[in-house]
This record gives structure tokens, sequence and C-alpha cells, in this order.
């Protein structure tokens, strides 16, 4: 019913002891008989014949795998601690064998140098016989048999120093044993054998493949417990070498491998001698060949190997010596002619030499006479340096007190002058302000009627009305007399709430004006005496003053003193010629007091126009652009004024970027006004009947003209370019000619708009265009005058006046 177990043929029987012993495959074993076993299952399950009695299961372990995985298992944690205690011993012994090494490099250095000092210490011996004794000191231990082996080796260079063709046959007798192999006691450099099959030649033969020091043999056998064995041998033999090592004992092997190194060593140094000593020889043949050319007696010279030639090295191989196939001085014969060239060549030396002091002695000369006058220049200026010396200390003292002064007065100076501007800007935009909504409110009832005035509107309209009427009453009785037009006046009067206040501003900045320098001594609050001592260093040493750049910063230290004045002057506001102001007469008269300069120093006369372009023209662009109100005439011609000398200064042009700058300030100023105050309302025929819409059309007109006035009365710092672009194309041609247009052409309030016009345009605006510009206002005095002439009007005869004008 069940498959009988198969059993197993005979085993072999291996001994197990001898697997891992080296030495077991020589020893003599006797022949084992092979005995054939029935192998029992391992595990098998038997029942008996009846299948029913006394059934049961045997089983049996297999202790042979247990026992192997116990013995790997204790193999890797000796494994582990092996490689634990290998590290450490490695450690240690790198330490030794680097302390070893350094003793050994040491040893053999003092070893050679005492040899070669022992060997050189008689100058006179030439070479070392065969027949004399080699006597070594005892201390320098050198083995017996060690010297006469080598002494066999290198029997030529213990009987002399070797020759040229003795180093060439020891060179050829090296590369015949490199190349031929292990023979006569030579070690082949490259090992590598080509192996070759006999039946089969191959195409490429690497190094790699052919390279047998690697190669394992085929019949070994290895284990782990052969591998384990061996590695415990190894460790124990480096222990055994290390505790000798640090004890002391070292083997006379290693003693002899080191004398071997010193012997190898020293047979390079001979062979570099002989060398040397060949190109040397060759050398003194040359030069004694030379000598002989040119008649001269040589010296006799030795040609044996000195110290110095043992670091000389030839590449060259010199076989013989060079045949000399020169001339030769055969006869010995002295002649006078030579003799007579030697004396003349002697003299003439003599004579350059000679020369030569003499060049010197009269440079010398020369120096001391230079010296000389050098001291007697410094002696008489001894006064002037003292004097120097004074000014210099005084002034540095008066500088540095007076920037301290200076540096407190700045700041306060600065904060008055931006606390009058804010109350002036503040000013203008309320007045600009009021004007722009009043014409705005104005073109609003000529366009609604009543209706527009209600609420606020009405009550700016009446505000409007009073201010108008007061001064309509005030040209009365100031005026009376002059015609007067709608539009020319400004209307800048403010409530009286509003004019105190700002009069109490004004009032408190005049007082801390007034009163700024008042703690300060008149030497650094007067402006006149500090020019005095800037002057005086001027006087006293100009090109110290000029190195320093002095001059470039004299505006500057001007600048506080002088923008104090200008505040004080309100330039807008009142009529202010700087020809007249304290700080200008200063500057002019600057260096007047000292006699010992020259009044029309140039530093002098470039004072005062350079305190213009640095200090006053950056004060008047903030003015400009924060106050300034291109619509009213007083505050412009006030400008004007105050710009009248700008066309007299000689640094203000248009290479000059202050002056650059105000006059952009200015433009966009103007270009401002002419875009939100000048408007030129148009209105139907039948509505431009009505008063009030002919009453503003007119005002707004006479704006215009007003502002034309307010450009024209800039002429002495505009251009004419300028002027025409802002005047003739900007408000003749644009509201002007609308005005003309749009207005009533044959009443008597045309002729004042049209005589007023040309008041305005000068020459030089005429001259400046053509007909092409003036094409538009041509057109329109021309319908103007033709209506004119409809009306019985002799003003058209004066139109063709302007008209021919115009063309012209």
């Amino acid at each position: 019913m069940f498959r009988k177990p198969k059993t197993k043929g005979a085993i072999r029987q291996r001994n197990t002891e001898a697997w891992d012993e080296p030495d077991a495959e020589n020893q003599d074993k006797p022949p084992i008989n092979e005995v054939k076993k029935t192998a029992v299952p391992r595990a098998t399950i038997s029942f008996d014949a009846d299948e029913g009695a006394d059934s049961f299961f045997k089983l049996k372990k297999d202790k042979k795998k247990v026992e192997e995985l116990k013995r790997q298992h204790r193999l890797e944690e000796e494994a582990e601690q092996i490689c634990k205690q290998e590290k450490e011993r490695k450690e240690a012994l790198e330490k030794i064998v680097k302390k070893e090494k350094q003793s050994r490099e040491d040893k053999k250095t003092n070893n050679e140098k005492q040899k070669y000092l022992d060997k050189y210490r008689d100058k006179s011996a030439k070479h070392i016989s065969n027949t004399e004794s080699f006597d070594y000191d005892e201390d320098l231990n050198i083995d017996g048999d060690a010297i006469s082996s080598v002494s066999n080796k290198f029997a030529s260079v213990f009987e002399g120093i070797p020759d040229s063709r003795a180093v060439f046959e020891a060179k050829k007798r090296r590369e015949r044993a490199r190349r031929e192999g292990n023979q006569d006691g030579y070690i082949p450099l490259d090992d590598t054998q080509k192996l070759k099959s006999k039946n089969e030649r191959n195409r490429l033969i690497r190094e790699d493949e052919n390279d047998d020091s690697d190669e394992e043999c085929a019949n070994n056998f290895y284990s782990a417990r052969e591998l384990l064995r061996s590695e415990e041998d190894r460790r124990r033999e480096e222990q055994e070498r290390f505790l000798e090592r640090e004890h002391g004992d070292v083997d006379e092997s290693d003693r002899k491998k080191d004398e071997d190194s010193e012997n190898e060593e020293w047979e390079r140094q001979q062979i570099r001698k002989a060398v040397s000593k060949r190109e040397i020889v060759q050398l003194r043949t040359e030069k004694r060949n030379t000598s002989q050319l040119f008649g001269h007696v040589a010296p006799i010279e030795d040609d044996t190997a000195m110290d110095m030639d043992i670091d000389l090295e030839m590449d060259v191989q010199v076989i013989g010596k060079p045949d000399f196939s020169g001339p030769k001085n055969t006869g010995g014969v002295v002649k006078i002619e030579d003799i007579l060239a030697k004396l003349k060549l002697r003299i003439q030396e003599r004579d350059e030499a000679l020369n030569f002091r003499k060049e010197e002695k009269r440079k010398l000369h020369q120096n001391i006479e230079e010296n000389k006058a050098l001291i007697a220049k410094l002696e008489s200026e001894l006064p002037t340096q003292s004097t120097k010396y004074t000014m210099y200390q005084e002034l540095r003292v008066y500088s540095r007190r007076l920037l301290e002064c200076l540096n407190e007065k700045v700041a306060e100076i600065n904060g008055i002058v931006d606390k009058r501007r804010d109350c002036g800007r503040a000013k203008t935009m309320r007045i600009m302000s009021r004007r722009r909504q009043d014409m705005r409110d104005q073109h609003a009832e000529c366009m609604q009627g009543k209706s527009a005035k209600m609420g606020e509107a009405a009550t700016r309209s009446a505000e409007r009305e009073a201010r108008r009427g007061r001064r309509r009453r005030e040209r009365e009785t100031t005026l009376s007399g002059i015609s007067h037009e709608e539009g020319l006046s400004t209307d800048d009067e403010e409530t009286t709430q509003q004019t105190a206040s700002d009069k109490k501003t004004y009032d408190e900045v005049e007082a801390v004006a007034s009163v700024l320098f008042a703690d300060a001594l008149d030497e650094y609050s007067d402006l006149r005496k500090v020019l005095g001592r800037m002057i005086d260093w001027l006087a006293v040493d100009s090109k110290s003053f000029q190195d320093a750049y002095v001059y470039l910063c004299l505006p500057k230290l001007c600048s506080p003193y002088v923008r104090l004045e200008m505040l004080q002057a309100d330039i807008l506001n009142n009529e202010t010629v700087l020809t007249s102001m304290q700080w200008f007469k200063t500057a002019v008269l600057a260096g007047s007091e000292n006699a010992e300069i020259d009044q029309t120093h140039d530093i002098l006369v470039e004072l005062a126009p350079a305190i213009i372009e640095k200090v006053v023209v950056p004060f008047l662009i903030d003015t400009v652009k924060e106050e300034w109100d291109p619509m009213s005439l007083r505050q412009t011609r006030n400008l004007a004024t105050c710009c009248s000398i700008f066309e007299k200064l000689p640094n203000l042009t248009e290479k000059s970027k202050q002056f650059n700058a105000l006059l952009m300030a200015i433009r966009e100023r103007i270009c401002d006004a002419l875009t939100n105050d000048i408007f030129m309302p148009i209105f139907m025929p039948n509505m431009i009947e009505q008063p009030s819409c002919r009453q503003f059309h007119d005002r707004q007109y006479w704006s215009c003209i007003k502002l034309i006035r307010s450009i024209n009365a800039l002429s002495s710092i505009i251009s004419v370019a300028a002027r025409f672009e802002l005047v003739v194309e900007k408000c003749v041609n644009s509201h002007c000619v609308m005005a003309f247009r749009t207005g009533v052409k044959n009443e008597v309030s045309v002729e004042r708009k049209i005589r007023g016009l040309f008041t305005e345009l000068d020459d030089a605006l005429l001259m400046m265009g053509g007909r092409t510009s003036f094409r538009q206002l041509i057109s329109s005095l021309q319908i103007v005058a033709e209506a004119q002439n409809q009306a019985g009007r002799s003003f058209h005869k004066e139109i063709d006046k302007y008209l021919m004008k115009l063309e012209r």
C-alpha cells in the first residue's frame, strides 16, 4: 500500500580531520574500504503488517544542520570581535610605523653625512686604490660581509672612479637583465608573461588577461577553517613584530636592508661624480685651447673632481676629448704693436674713469650750490612763513567757531523761511481757487440766467460784486482821469480776519529774523567781517587759498546771511533791487579794506555773481513755485525788478543749471494760468447782446491781455522765442482771435481791445513771426475792419495800418 523508501548506495567516507589540515595530502594513509549500508530514512512512517496494532511515529532530528548554524553564529561573533581588535591594532601600528620610519630616515641621513665627511676629509686624495684597506669606525656598525659583497659587485668603483664607458656598460647590462628575465640574480621589472596557446594565436593581447601574477591555482581548495587559521597566524605574527619594535629588538635583516639602500645611494653619487668630472674636463680643455689661440698663458688646473662637482649632472654622453681646430700661437713672439695697443687701451680707460670722476664732482658742486641757495631762500622767507603760520592758527580757530555758530543758526533760518513760505502759498492758493470759482459761476449765470444764483452761488456772487465795488471806488480816488478796464485788476482782497492772521505770521517771522544773531559776536553775525577773514587768507597765501577751493565754498558760507535778508525783503510784495541789498554791497566791496590784494582779482570779481547763482536763484525758484501768481501784475513786476540784474551777469546763461531751473518754473506757472485762468466764452448772437454776457466776455478778454502784460514784464530773463510761443501762439491765436470773432465788432469797445493788444505786441514779437503765424489774427482783424467801415467808423483805417505791420 505504501511505497518503500529507496536505499542509498555506498556513501564515500571522508576524513573530516584531514580535510581542514593543509599537510593531510602528503601523509600516507591506509586504503579505505567502502562498506555498503542500508540508509535509514530521516523521518519515515512505519506500520505493522497487521496495520492496526502497536503503530508509532519515529522522527529523527538533523543535528548537523543545528551544529552548523551554531558554528556560523559563533564565527560571526568572533569575526565582529576580530574586526574591532584589528581596527584598534591598526591604529596603534600606524603610529609606531610612522615613528619608526622617521627614526630610520634620521639615522640614514646621519650615516650618509658621516660617511661623506670621512671619505672627503683628506682633500689631497684623488682616487681610492683597491690595495687600501677600508677602516670604518665602530660607531657606524657596518657588517664586513656586506662590505665584501658590495666590493665584489662594484669592483670597478672601488678600484677607481668609473669612466663614461664603464657607466655605459653597466647600463647595457641592466637593460639586458631587465629584458631577458630572471638571470644572474636580477629580478625583471616587467613580470607579465605573454601566454599563448600552441594551436591558437590571439590578435589582441591585454596585460590583464596575460598577467598570471594574481591567478589562482586550479588545484587549490579553501575552507572557512583554513582561512580563519591563516588570519589568526598573520595577526599573531604582526603582534609579535609590534612587540619586538616596541621593546627595541629589531631584526638584523632590517638593518642589512638599510645598509643596502645606503650602498645603492653611494653608487649613484659616484656615477654622478664621474659624469660631472668628464664635463668639467671638457670645459677646461676648451678654455686652454682658447687661451692658446689668443696668446695667453693658461693656468695649470687640476682635473680632479671636487666637492662642488657632486651636484652637477650631465645628460649628454661625451666620448673622448674634442679636437681643437683653431689657429695656435706657436711662435710666442711679442710684437710692439700689441704692446702699444694695450697701452692705448689702458690710457683710454683711465681717461674715461677720470671724466666720470670729474662729472661726479661737478654734480656734487651743483647740488651744494642749489642747497645753499635754497637755505638762503628759506631764511629770507622766514618772516613770511611765520606770518602764514600765525594766520593759519587764528583762521583754524575762527573757522571752527564760525561753523559751530552757523550750524545752530541755519536750522532756525530754514524754519522761519518755511513758515513764511507756507503762509504765502496758502494765500495764493485761496485767491486762485476763488478766482476760478467766480469764472465758473459767471459763465453759469450767462448760460442759465437767474436760476444759477441759488444758495452758495448767490453768496459768492454778492461777495464778488462787493469786492468789485470797493476796487472801483479805490481807483476813482487814486487813479482819477485814467480809464480802466474790468479784468485788468487783481481780485486779491481777503477777509479782515484772514488778513490779520497773515499779518501776525509775518510779524513773528520778522521778529525772529531781526534777533537771530543777537547772541553772536559781530565777527560771526556780520557778513562783512566773515568775508574779511577769508580775504585776509587770500592776501597772505593765495596759492593755498586756491588749492583748498575756498572760493567755491564762499557762496555757501554767505548763504545764511543772504537768505535771511531776502526773507525780510519779501520780493513779491515789495519792489526789491538786488544791487541795493546790503549783502550785495558787501560782496562787491570785499577786499577793499585790504591794501595787499588787487581789487581786480578774479575771485573778488566773481564773488557776487557766484552768490546770486548759488543762493539767490534757488531762493527765487522756491518762491515762484510756491507763492507767485502770474495773474497778479504787481507780483510779476516785483519779480521782474528783482531779476533785472540777471541779464548783466556772465555766469547766468543757458549753461547754468540753476538759471534754467528758474526759467522752467516760470514757464510752468504761466502754462498753468493759461489752462485754468484764461477762458474765452462763446455765446450766440442774441445772447451777446445781453449786458451780463457782454461784460463777462469783455472781462475774460482783458484778463488775457493782463497775462500777456505779465509775460512781457519778464522780458529781461525770458527770451524772445519763449515770449512769442507764450504770447502769440497760446494767447493771441487761441483766445484773442476767438474774442474778436464771437464778440461785438462795430462798437467803440472793440477799438480799445485792438489798441490794447497791439500795445503788447512789440517789434521783437512781430519780427519773430511771419504772415503764417499771424494768419488767424489777420483774418479776424479784416472782419472787424469791414464791420467798422459798415458802421461808418474811421477806426478801420487804423486797423489797416496794423494789418500792414503784420503782413510785413
